[in-house]
């Protein structure tokens, strides 16, 4: 049985071997998740969450959560990833679903994220969350090598 559950720093090279593991083959070789590290992975988690999807010990998928480094009330999802062998199984909508809800949770008042230029096709995954593509934000950390990606935003409630 699959357990989505938060990461801690003892999972930071499991989860960039995830990252490298997960990218390979599907994204341009200039994206920076092929040279994700475990330093990386604890940076992210130092400024946010990070959950992974854990298979019988083994980190499957991850997600993250991390402060926009401007702008208070705005966070970032950053490096879905899935292994090729556990995709179409749910894993991705599970959690980004529990990233939104920790998002709500935390009253945080908009999520964002990126999609490199080359990959359009996933602007129509993302939206099925109520994300929406704004051409006039720019990402907080775009890749240098790469043109500059597509940034959706998700307004949330914030109840009160």
């Amino acid at each position: 049985m699959i357990e989505i559950r938060l990461a801690t720093l003892a999972d930071a090279e499991a989860i960039a071997q995830l990252v490298r593991s997960a990218w390979a083959g599907k994204v341009a070789p200039d994206s920076s998740g092929h040279q994700e590290t475990a330093e990386r992975v604890e940076q992210d988690l130092g400024r946010g969450y990070i959950w992974v999807a854990e298979d019988q010990g083994k980190i499957v998928g991850s997600v993250r959560l991390t402060r926009h480094p401007h702008e208070i009330g705005v966070w970032e999802v950053k490096k879905l990833g899935v292994l090729n062998e556990y995709r179409k199984r749910g894993l991705g909508p599970e959690l980004m679903n529990v990233l939104l809800a920790k998002a709500v949770q935390m009253g945080a008042k908009e999520v964002r994220l990126a999609i490199r230029h080359d990959q359009p096709r996933l602007l129509p995954w993302y939206a099925q969350f109520g994300f929406v593509h704004d051409p006039k934000l720019r990402y907080s950390s775009p890749n240098p090598l790469t043109p500059l990606p597509y940034v959706m935003r998700k307004t949330l409630e914030v109840m009160s």
